[in-house]
């Protein structure tokens, strides 16, 4: 075994090491896969951090709003609170036991960051809160509007400070190694199409959501679904995967990019207008402009399809031009830059593809139904986030899940624990991987938006599902491009399925054709695999973990 530390240059640039073997290897650098390379180094493992960018190439970086948890700043919260919003937002898909624990260990992980370097803003002595949509107090933790930036620079700087951590960037993860039904390393490709295989005890996928298997999304280039398509394809069981957010505020300008408009504005006063100018968000729920995403998106798209319109405006005017310029200046300079000022008119937005609560079925550690393999933030599907996320809670998950993962990696250097196998598998599924090319990968994702947006009917889902199928596994050598398409290919179709198998509309899934929720059919969670699909109870994965 060749043992050679990472190396860098003088721009900081990270050079190849011939080391193979390790304990841990952990796939993406946001919030989960950075805390997690740091808390498994401070324990002393042989750690390999692999990133498919640079190390600020994650959705943790662009984040804006902050983090959610109860730190005793706020006399008038408590965790118990917390977990009720929590629920709520989840539209009763969300595991109370899994959500209990997420928000119980929230002031911890935020005294964890703290010590790390993390500066949250503060105001006379405590840590400022904002309120955000579906929250009943003010609890978000921020660093003015680019609180992702401020977790993920720390920790970045803590992991470039060690001297045991292995850091590869620019290197892509095309695909799991698994030996009889064990996952034991990960297969790399590099630029020009070479493979290395590395080896680890413990593999972590924290590789974060699949915004770009749609036209328009708030996500970065990066974020193509690749990890949840690597755990599919060596058998994992993906949950959720009908439930994808649509944030309600992303920048809508012809021919500029998407941006995210975070829900702290609203949170501070901004309000939302319609072409008249009149006010539009209490028509659709009690609370306006701060209920639940899911609710403020639909409203949102419900008055753009009244008014024949491509957006709706967000004005940040009754925030006050100082206030604006001083707590959101990212946003405010986002918006100059793409010819619109916030401090003297409203902006145009509308909903874009922004967090995936599906993903990889684990329970709250981490661990999935492949011996060796883990996921944690926004690939794994713990049943945090229900069919909704309530906002803020992702970075929190992100978080928790990093240290509860690390404790029990650290007391378990040698398990392959697993979930347990599910008994009403539906082993006569067919696999719905779609014909995606590097070549037609942006006609499939605007095809997704129609087929399986923020809306959905049950006719343009079949005929979704009537396109023809593509491979499951992939053929090799190919490049990262090719690889990335043929993963949103995959992910769209079972995005696809699952939605047809949910003949009702609930939180992020809405269904023109089935308009109500029925609890009676659909309290339960859909999961699929390369060996078929089944229905999961909302409380069946209850963590098995004493003492985490």
């Amino acid at each position: 075994m060749n043992h050679r530390h990472t190396q860098r240059t003088q721009s900081g640039r990270l050079l190849r090491t011939a080391m193979r073997q390790f304990d841990v290897i952990i796939v993406g650098s946001g919030i989960a896969g950075l805390l997690l390379a740091c808390e498994m180094d401070s324990r002393g493992l042989r750690t390999l951090l692999l990133c498919k960018g640079g190390l600020t190439d994650s959705n943790t970086s662009k984040a804006q709003g902050g983090l959610a948890a109860v730190t005793g700043d706020n006399a008038f919260d408590s965790p118990e609170q917390h977990f009720i919003d929590t629920l709520k937002s989840g539209a009763g898909l969300t595991d109370p036991t899994v959500a209990r624990m997420m928000v119980n260990d929230g002031a911890r992980l935020i005294a964890r960051l703290e010590e790390m370097g993390v500066h949250f803003d503060r105001h006379s002595g405590k840590r400022d809160l904002a309120r955000e949509g579906g929250h009943g107090q003010p609890r978000v933790l921020h660093s003015k509007d680019s609180s992702g930036k401020a977790i993920s620079d720390a920790l970045i700087e803590m992991v470039m400070r060690s001297r045991r951590l292995t850091v590869r960037e620019y290197c892509f993860a095309s695909d799991l190694l698994v030996h009889d039904g064990i996952c034991v390393g990960v297969r790399m490709v590099a630029a020009d199409r070479e493979t290395t295989d590395l080896y680890a005890k413990h593999v972590v996928l924290c590789t974060g959501g699949l915004g770009q298997v749609f036209e328009r999304t708030t996500n970065p280039e990066i974020a193509t679904g690749d990890g949840i398509a690597m755990a599919f394809r060596a058998g994992a069981r993906l949950a959720d995967m009908e439930f994808v957010q649509f944030h309600p505020t992303a920048l809508a300008i012809p021919g500029q990019s998407t941006f995210l408009i975070s829900e702290a504005v609203r949170g501070a006063g901004a309000i939302l207008l319609d072409k008249a100018g009149e006010r539009f968000a209490f028509k659709y729920s009690e609370d306006g402009e701060l209920s639940t995403r899911d609710i403020v998106a639909k409203a949102i798209h419900s008055t753009m399809l009244e008014e024949g319109s491509q957006s709706v405006r967000l004005d940040l005017r009754p925030i006050g031009a100082e206030n604006i310029a001083n707590k959101f200046p990212a946003i405010v300079a986002a918006c100059r830059q793409r010819g619109v000022n916030p401090l003297a008119e409203p902006i145009p937005i509308a909903p874009a593809a922004h967090y995936f609560m599906g993903g990889i079925l684990t329970d709250s550690c981490g661990r999935t139904d492949v011996p060796g393999l883990y996921a944690i933030g926004e690939c794994a599907s713990t049943g945090l986030h229900g069919a909704n996320r309530l906002a803020s809670n992702s970075l929190l998950e992100g978080g928790v899940m990093a240290l509860r993962l690390a404790d029990y990696v650290a007391g378990n250097s040698q398990s392959t624990s697993v979930l347990a196998r599910p008994k009403d598998i539906n082993p006569s599924v067919i696999l719905t991987t779609r014909d995606c090319t590097a070549d037609n990968v942006q006609n499939f994702r605007r095809t997704m938006c129609t087929a399986a947006g923020l809306v959905r009917h049950g006719e343009r889902l079949s005929a979704f599902q009537s396109r023809r199928a593509g491979p499951l596994f992939l053929p090799v050598p190919m490049q990262q491009k090719e690889i990335e398409a043929a993963n949103i290919g995959l992910l769209g179709g079972l995005i696809v399925h699952a939605a047809l198998n949910r003949n009702e509309s609930r939180g992020a899934h809405c269904r023109l054709d089935y308009p109500e929720t029925h609890d009676t059919s659909y309290l339960r969670r859909f999961y699929i695999s390369q060996h078929g699909t089944g229905w999961l109870p909302v409380t069946e994965l209850k963590p098995t973990v004493v003492g985490l």
